[in-house]
């Protein structure tokens, strides 16, 4: 697997993971988008990939939760509150940037209802 590859399903499956939690979206919590602000897939829409760079897309969304790899990319992670507050209930973009600290990819997964069957 290329190393890019596998820097995405593991930021992938990072994002999953931290998603599929029962911990509360605090409103003051990093990555946190209030309802009031703009839509998941505007400001993904707003992200330039190959263009964009952490600083935009700070300015842009304000802090994010980030984790780091040691190949030096990075996935920065935006959530909007759902039905319940839950990081699985909540909406996410993800985001990931190459070493050069510009945006490589970003995709939006939408939350889950908490009802477990």
């Amino acid at each position: 697997m290329k190393p890019l590859a596998a820097c995405w399903v593991m930021a992938a499956a990072l994002a999953g993971c931290a998603g599929t939690g029962s911990l509360g979206v605090r409103d003051d919590a990093p990555g946190f988008i209030p309802a009031r602000g703009v839509t998941p897939q505007a400001a993904r829409d707003a992200i330039a990939i190959g263009r964009s760079t952490k600083a935009d897309v700070a300015a842009a969304l304000g802090k994010a939760v980030v984790i780091p790899f040691d190949s030096g990319y990075e996935v920065w992670v935006y959530r909007w509150r759902g039905a319940q507050p839950t990081t699985r209930a909540a909406t996410e973009l993800v985001v990931l940037f190459e070493p050069s600290g510009l945006a490589r990819k970003t995709r939006v997964r939408p939350g889950y209802d908490d009802e477990r069957k």
